[in-house]
């Protein structure tokens, strides 16, 4: 039976990270901080750069946290 609260919630973690995600991006929007980015910079490829960094990073987290940690 489901169950909230337990320590794998599959709701109260897709909530952790949607407020993870929600909120600074809500404080940005309201915050309205004024960027400057150096002239010679595309600021759209700084982005895309960082997202993929970010997802090869997670990808190998969860390669070391799933199998590798578990072979040992």
């Amino acid at each position: 039976m489901f169950q909230f609260g337990g320590p794998n919630c599959k709701v109260c973690r897709l909530i952790r990270v949607y407020l993870l995600v929600a909120i600074p991006v809500l404080m940005m929007m309201w915050i309205r901080p004024d960027f400057h980015i150096p002239a010679g910079v595309d600021g759209r490829a700084v982005v895309g750069y960082a997202f993929g960094l970010g997802a090869v990073a997670m990808l190998m987290f969860k390669y070391y946290t799933d199998i590798y940690k578990k072979k040992k």
